[in-house]
């Protein structure tokens, strides 16, 4: 079981810090449909492996392809404060309820990437330094929504940052990305001393996923420079509609 919890963590490492996700996206569901633990454990897990994707990334990142750090520190106000309030009711929110909320979510992000990607169809640089980050009340705002799905659900929050900062706020998809793998460390550092207060941190279970997860998040990292910035992109939206699919159906289904 070890084992396996270190190639589940490995690969949504990998994939978490090639999109800018944090992996928990894919590690909640993961760990609840294949190795049957309770959903409070798996979302425990899934924030300390989301700071180890975080810290993963950061040790290979270089300098051209590192997050903005500034841009990230004036979102992570919000969504910090998002990630305590979303930990702290987290126990009194109903599954269906939460998981419909969750979905229209992601169908919006993904919507408003996908009229992005129509708008800027040439090339387009993965990384630049001469933006302007703007419409800065609506990406507050978001990141703070971000936050709170964050310490609801352990996923980071990232499928929410990376396309609020690059469709809305003007920041390119490279730096956006890394941005958000800075944040997702920090966010889920926030909330994650709620479930340990709860005892919803296992050890056995923390430590080989969080290992597995780190080493595939720098392994995601060193990839992303070779990838075109479309083609991550259009990987973007589509995993965006593939988590708001199953999202809506557990939430019509009562969350089950």
């Amino acid at each position: 079981m070890l084992l396996a919890l270190f190639g589940t963590g490995a690969l949504a490492g990998s994939v978490g810090a090639l999109l800018g996700l944090g992996g928990g996206i894919f590690l909640v569901p993961a760990l609840t449909l294949l190795f049957h633990l309770p959903v409070r454990i798996a979302v425990g897990t899934s924030l300390v492996s989301v700071i180890a994707t975080s810290a993963g990334v950061a040790a290979s990142a270089s300098d051209e392809s590192g997050a903005d750090v500034m841009l990230a520190l004036r979102l992570e106000i919000a969504t910090a404060a998002g990630a305590v309030i979303g930990g702290l009711v987290a126990a009194f929110v109903p599954a269906s309820a939460l998981a419909i909320l969750f979905a229209v979510v992601v169908f919006a992000t993904a919507a408003y990437t996908l009229a992005k990607s129509l708008r800027n169809s040439g090339d387009e640089a993965m990384y630049r330094r001469d933006y302007t980050p703007r419409r800065w009340v609506a990406g507050s705002s978001t990141a703070g929504l971000a936050g709170m799905v964050s310490g609801l659900l352990g996923v980071g929050g990232g499928f929410i940052k990376v396309p609020t900062m690059y469709a809305v706020m003007g920041v390119p998809l490279g730096i956006a990305t890394a941005t958000s793998n800075f944040m997702v460390g920090i966010t889920a550092a926030a909330s994650v001393f709620v479930y340990i207060g709860r005892g919803d941190v296992r050890p056995l279970i923390v430590v080989p996923t969080a290992a597995g997860v780190f080493l595939g998040a720098v392994a995601g990292s060193l990839l992303q420079s070779r990838i075109k910035v479309g083609a991550l992109r259009w990987g973007l939206i589509v995993l965006l509609v593939v988590i708001g699919v199953q999202m809506l159906v557990r939430g019509l289904q009562g969350g089950a």
